[in-house]
């Protein structure tokens, strides 16, 4: 079997910032249904840098995936090609001491012949939706969220805390420990479903359940995604980017 998609859809927004420190591949408008893989990567470290970073993601993981042809698809595929690339952050960062300090969020989505994997590293986010259902989506990497886990505030709490921007995981040069993504494979696919790769200025204009009622109404995919735009250009303060995926059948 193979997943096969309809056409993929993306989103490629400045919002309020002066600057675009989000990256996506494939780039913006060039996805195809048969790219066997999608990478939304948010870039930190202000201005320059943040731009920087988001791509040398993009660019690392995809030079990756064309040099390394996967024998078989298993975690440590997928972890081989993220420590490669924090190996291009150590170079790029020791080279131009100026970028020190940047770094990279990541949500990537690669499909394999019958199930998909999901590569995770900061606050970008995927859902998999079927219908209106939230079927699984990934739990940011951020300082709040760990205090939640380890039960020294509540997740209520975590909404409003001064610190809830700062997140506890991302792609850096020069870390002394190495930067460990999440990965999760889904099996469960059915024709319909929605997989949706985001940054978190789309999210923070749009909920869980706003996305689940936007994704099953019966308008066309377009007018989806014509409408999530319009709900970031009026309420984000970020960068907002997407790859919005409809599975068409297993083949």
């Amino acid at each position: 079997m193979k997943i096969e998609l309809y056409k993929p859809l993306s989103i490629f927004g400045q919002g309020r910032r002066d600057n675009m420190e989000d990256c996506i591949f494939p780039a913006h408008r060039t996805a195809k249904e048969t790219d066997p893989f999608f990478i939304v990567c948010d870039g930190m470290g202000g201005h320059t840098m943040g731009e920087t970073a988001s791509k040398l993601a993009c660019e690392g993981f995809a030079g990756y995936f064309v040099d390394h042809p996967a024998a078989g698809i298993s975690e440590q595929y997928f972890v081989d090609a993220f420590n490669y690339v924090q190996d291009l952050f150590d170079a790029y960062v020791n080279e131009h001491n100026e970028t020190r300090g940047m770094g990279t969020t990541l949500v990537m989505l690669y499909l394999a012949n019958d199930f998909a994997a999901v590569t995770h590293c900061g606050d970008s986010r995927f859902y998999h939706f079927s219908g209106p259902d939230l079927i699984w989506r990934t739990e940011d990497h951020k300082l709040v969220n760990e205090w939640v886990r380890r039960g020294l505030i509540s997740a209520d709490d975590a909404l409003t805390h001064a610190k809830s921007n700062i997140i506890s995981r991302a792609i850096q040069g020069n870390n002394t420990l190495k930067t460990k993504p999440d990965i999760h494979f889904i099996h469960e696919i059915k024709p319909g479903d929605y997989f949706l790769l985001c940054t978190d200025g789309l999210y923070e204009s749009i909920t869980d359940e706003q996305l689940g009622e936007i994704l099953s109404a019966g308008s066309n995919d377009d007018e989806k995604l014509q409408i999530i735009q319009e709900l970031c250009e009026g309420n984000s303060r970020d960068n907002y980017s997407a790859f919005l995926l409809k599975i068409k059948n297993m083949i």
